[in-house]
């Protein structure tokens, strides 16, 4: 099933890409999405295009690159994706500090295949009213206090079906600066009625508990420093070149599975 990986990132982060280039984004067609950061934008776009020029995978807008404009990041991956891949079946979107286990991610395709959005769906949410906090959301922006579900932004599924439906929605719903509560909340589910399929191995957290079937289990996995990516990498790899599949975590899977939320943080 042709899926679309795009990855959000930020011109600092050049270690987290790498760190992504050698494991699971080279067995999934990835690209890197990031704006401007800072004062030296000359100097930026200088590293952008070298970095472009080697590796062919990153998409660079003329933007202020924050954490409050991950809204603005969003929008602009749904519509580069509409223009440039109109045909991929799923959109992937998920952030720098994921890993990504790409045989698991496919069996999640697989099974999910009529979904409009797929991952994991946080449930009776409240909105961070904290100005100190940096989920924080103003009231100005966004009255309610209650989010009744949203996917996770760590990691989310588009069908290739609604991206266009979800774009031309967008210009119809005031913008927060909270990018999953908006695009998956607000336009897929509040306004075009959409479903948002919950799927726990589309993971909001990190393991703990660092075992081969704990990550293999899991299609992504969240906060992870570019070492502990790397680390992680070689027991998925090793997991992803052998034959059988079902029979290397047989134990975990019978006995432990439905524990595994334990094994998370």
């Amino acid at each position: 099933m042709a899926v679309l990986v795009l990855v959000a990132s930020a011109p600092i982060r050049f270690e987290h890409r790498q760190a992504v280039r050698k494991t699971w984004g080279a067995h999934l067609p990835t690209y890197f999405v990031l704006g401007l950061q800072g004062d030296d934008i000359d100097e930026q776009l200088v590293d952008n295009y070298v970095e472009g020029k080697q590796y062919s995978d990153l998409i660079v807008f003329d933007f202020q690159d924050h954490y409050q404009n991950l809204t603005l990041k969003t929008a602009l991956m749904l519509k580069w994706s509409l223009h440039r891949c109109p045909q991929t079946q799923f959109l992937f979107k998920t952030d720098d500090d994921v890993m990504v286990n790409p045989w698991t991610l496919r069996k999640v395709l697989k099974e999910n295949e009529d979904a409009p959005l797929l991952g994991y769906n946080k449930r009776d949410s409240y909105l961070h009213r904290d100005e100190y906090k940096k989920w924080y959301t103003p009231r100005w922006m966004m009255r309610e206090d209650h989010v009744s579900q949203y996917l996770s932004g760590t990691a989310y599924l588009i069908s290739g079906d609604f991206i266009s439906k979800l774009l031309k929605k967008a210009y119809e719903v005031p913008m927060v600066n909270l990018e999953d509560v908006y695009f998956t909340y607000l336009v897929a589910h509040r306004r075009l009625g959409l479903r948002l399929v919950h799927e726990r191995r589309l993971s909001p957290y990190k393991p703990w508990l660092k075992a081969a079937c704990v990550y293999w289990d899991l299609a992504s996995v969240h906060s992870m420093e570019p070492d502990e990516m790397v680390t992680a990498w070689t027991k998925i790899e090793q997991y992803g070149k052998m034959d059988n599949h079902s029979d290397l975590c047989w134990f975990f899977n019978t006995y432990l599975r439905d524990y595994s939320e334990f094994a998370l943080y």
